[in-house]
């Protein structure tokens, strides 16, 4: 019995390890039927009081939060998203980040991290953020501004182990200024880029698109059809910065997934700092958000 249990835990640990991008994300969206995705940004200044009070050292303060935020929201998420630079205010910050990782990847190795630091940069410096960001720190997927072309793609075009999540569009109301300038096909930038993730840089399939919930498109049926029913969605804007969640419904794809919607402070910080209880409410703001998303796509 106990090498039949030694055996089959070997072979989940193996499956986990050979799934594509794609499949874990799709594979963990089933497994926690939902499509949240959690943002780890950690604030001092918003966390609870019990515990920035303590007698330890900052880091040890949010490594200690982000271990119970992770604990509180696995089970209810599809992905965690990092955001580096909130790691990096810390002397310690590099350290930090990496124990996050390797947290999330000891307990919860069925759902992938992907790291926030919009890179994009030319083949040499790709090379050394590529390193840093997979051999050292371990992620599944990191998100990439294209805007240098070729350069920022081809370390993921060489190796499909590597995902990218390609800010095709952002969910910040100003980048419209840049996003939606009308190329010479007569259609905004962000409409170029999505065509070029697709149909040049997506050789491994191992891209991952941004898309806003907030932009001046009612209509995104007609986007959902440019893309491939297997390649997965990153919608931003939906919770505090008032993104339309609506939109998640038209860019669900057949099997009614291949969408998932980020939130930080909104399930990080919703609670009174002095509330000693603040776990009770970090669950049910995911869970409220993993609700809300399913009624939408189940309607």
């Amino acid at each position: 019995m106990t090498h039949f249990i030694l055996t089959l835990l070997l072979i989940t640990c193996m499956s986990t390890q050979t799934q594509s991008l794609y499949e874990k994300i799709d594979n963990a969206i089933i497994q926690s039927n939902s499509l949240v995705c959690v943002g780890l940004d950690p604030d001092i200044s918003k966390m609870p009081l019990c515990l920035v009070n303590k007698d330890i050292s900052d880091e040890e303060k949010v490594f200690t939060f982000l271990m119970q935020i992770i604990d509180i929201t696995a089970s209810h998420a599809c992905a965690f998203k990092i955001q580096k630079a909130f790691y990096d205010q810390f002397d310690l910050g590099h350290a930090l980040l990496k124990e996050t990782v390797q947290y999330i990847k000891n307990n919860y190795p069925h759902i992938p991290v992907i790291i926030d630091c919009k890179i994009g940069d030319t083949d040499n410096t790709m090379l050394a953020y590529m390193h840093l960001l997979f051999e050292d720190i371990q992620a599944d997927a990191v998100v990439v501004n294209p805007y240098m072309g070729d350069d920022v793609l081809e370390p993921f075009m060489q190796d499909q182990h590597k995902g990218a999540v390609v800010l095709v569009q952002t969910s910040n109301p100003r980048a419209q200024i840049v996003q939606e300038i009308t190329s010479i096909n007569n259609i905004p930038l962000w409409q170029e880029i999505l065509h070029l993730t697709l149909n040049r840089w997506n050789v491994n399939n191992n891209l991952i698109l941004v898309l806003s919930s907030n932009a001046n498109l009612s209509n995104y049926e007609a986007i959902r059809q440019q893309i491939p029913q297997n390649v997965p969605i990153l919608l931003a804007g939906i919770g505090l910065q008032g993104g339309n969640p609506i939109i998640l419904k038209q860019l669900l794809n057949e099997n009614n997934r291949g969408v998932f919607v980020n939130s930080s402070r909104g399930i990080l910080y919703p609670y009174d700092r002095n509330n000693n209880n603040w776990h009770i409410e970090v669950l049910n703001a995911v869970v409220e958000l993993k609700n809300m998303l399913n009624t939408i796509r189940n309607q």
